[in-house]
């Protein structure tokens, strides 16, 4: 009997290692079929959809792709909603490139100006314009400083002789000290009182020597020298 039940034990130990030969192949051959499936994957050429939308684990908006002012646009967001880089065409069609503080205020803007070129203006917390780099008509740049309201304080840029020109303003934004080139290329120094009139002008006259002139609050001179 005992060496009945060992052939019995024998025989399914037997079927059971036959079983598990064939269990694995089957397993290598299923994976061998989804490998093979994957690497053949169909990759689409080309998504088509009016609005793409990136979201996070609790399904908020974190990245947007749609269109602004009928051009392209992308958008990034915190996890609050609030927007955090903003690329986007302007009315004029040109395109801009928008940073925000996380609140929801910009901060720096990149972006082209019609028939002039690129442009930066850095914000303060209040949206102000701070600092403006861009260009002039020309095509020459030019530096503006405003202060905490967006007033201009300091402009850098030129003439229109294109000749080195610097304006100061006060508080108000009203134009207190030129120091430009003149026509002929000379240096000069123009003072104005706070409402923006013209008091003083330093200059040289046609011989190249120096001259100064005054002014009376409406604009007419009262003295020069010499």
């Amino acid at each position: 009997m005992t060496a009945n039940l060992e052939k019995r034990v024998a025989s399914l130990e037997k079927s059971i290692r036959l079983y598990q030969f064939l269990l694995s192949g089957i397993i290598l051959t299923v994976l061998v079929v989804l490998i093979t499936s994957f690497d053949n994957r169909q990759v689409p050429e080309k998504i088509t959809a009016r609005a793409i939308e990136v979201v996070d684990q609790s399904g908020k908006v974190v990245v947007s792709l749609s269109t602004y002012n009928g051009n392209g646009a992308i958008t990034t967001f915190d996890k609050n909603g609030n927007y955090l880089v903003d690329i986007v065409s302007n009315t004029s069609g040109y395109g801009n490139l928008n940073l925000y503080d996380g609140k929801g205020k910009q901060t720096i803007q990149l972006y082209n100006v019609k028939n002039s070129g690129g442009a930066i203006a850095i914000k303060n917390k209040d949206g102000k314009n701070a600092l403006s780099l861009g260009l002039m008509a020309s095509g020459s740049g030019n530096l503006t400083l405003n202060n905490s309201y967006g007033n201009p304080l300091l402009f850098f840029g030129e003439t229109i002789e294109k000749n080195g020109d610097i304006k100061v303003y006060n508080g108000s934004g009203k134009q207190v000290v030129r120091v430009a080139s003149t026509v002929i290329g000379d240096g000069s120094v123009e003072l104005f009182n706070s409402t923006g009139s013209r008091m003083v002008f330093l200059t040289t006259d046609v011989n190249g020597e120096g001259s100064l002139s005054a002014y009376n609050p409406a604009g007419t001179r009262i003295g020069r020298i010499p």
